[in-house]
């Protein structure tokens, strides 16, 4: 699923019950997969093996001779939210597949996605595998869009997903080494949340433009509070978020406030 092919079938939810069967024991991998799939209820189609390599990828799962078990914390699956953060929190482990590859293209295209209907539009698949430099398929941007939905790099309206790092940003606070009240430079403030949103800010130049889904979620933070941006006139360390007339914050900062 993150490596190279992506597969519809290892959808976010089925990770998650996967996590939650084994949560407090280790299983027999045919137990686990008849629990989850099963056989009685004479379904054709089988995601069993799939689910497991995703949550094996995503450093979730240990698979030792026919065993499965947690390999992290049970707190980190205890919620929806808790493994996002937990996923967020080691996105380094997915950083060489096919999955961050074009989810750092995806977002920094900007509005230029807003010329597809959805995602996996032959043009726009057409666009990742010359970009990439890899075979890309209509069938990888369908699972993409359900994972890039989960982990919150963006809105999913119909079959397109609308740029928007407001939850993925909401859960590197929680993971990254920021203290609340402590206002930073936003130059450090990149550079705290660097290691957990590089999926955002790999296409920073030095213009030191942000691009528009770090922006939108950024500013979303903002209207809610969690987050102050703020512009010194006397700071010469100046970022520019994508450009928003409508928004207190149109485009320049030079600090960060994290409030909760």
């Amino acid at each position: 699923m993150f490596e190279d092919r992506m597969k519809t079938s290892a959808i976010p939810e089925r990770v998650y019950a996967l996590c939650q069967a084994i949560k407090s024991r280790t299983m027999k991998e045919s137990d686990l997969r008849e629990l989850l799939e099963p056989s009685d209820l004479g379904g054709t189609t089988k995601y069993f093996g799939m689910v497991r390599d995703a949550a094996r990828q995503l450093g979730l799962i240990s698979v030792k001779e026919g065993d499965i078990s947690l390999a992290i914390d049970s707190k980190y699956v205890s919620s929806y939210d808790s493994m996002r953060e937990y996923i967020v929190g080691n996105i380094d482990t997915i950083s060489e597949g096919l999955f961050f590859a074009v989810s750092k293209e995806y977002i920094s295209m900007n509005e230029q996605v807003f010329k597809f209907k959805g995602v996996s539009e032959a043009a726009l698949v057409e666009h990742m595998s010359k970009v990439i430099g890899k075979p890309v398929y209509e069938d990888d941007m369908r699972a993409w869009r359900f994972w890039a939905t989960y982990l919150g790099l963006g809105n999913l309206h119909d079959m397109l997903l609308l740029p928007n790092m407001y939850t993925y940003l909401k859960a590197v606070l929680a993971v990254c080494n920021i203290k609340k009240g402590e206002e930073y430079t936003f130059t450090d403030f990149v550079a705290a949340i660097k290691p957990y949103a590089e999926i955002g800010l790999s296409d920073i130049d030095g213009n030191k433009k942000i691009n528009l889904a770090m922006s939108s979620g950024l500013r979303a933070l903002h209207d809610e509070r969690i987050i102050q941006l703020s512009h010194k006139l006397d700071s010469g360390d100046m970022w520019f978020l994508y450009e928003a007339e409508l928004h207190p914050i149109k485009s320049t900062v030079t600090h960060v406030t994290v409030r909760r």
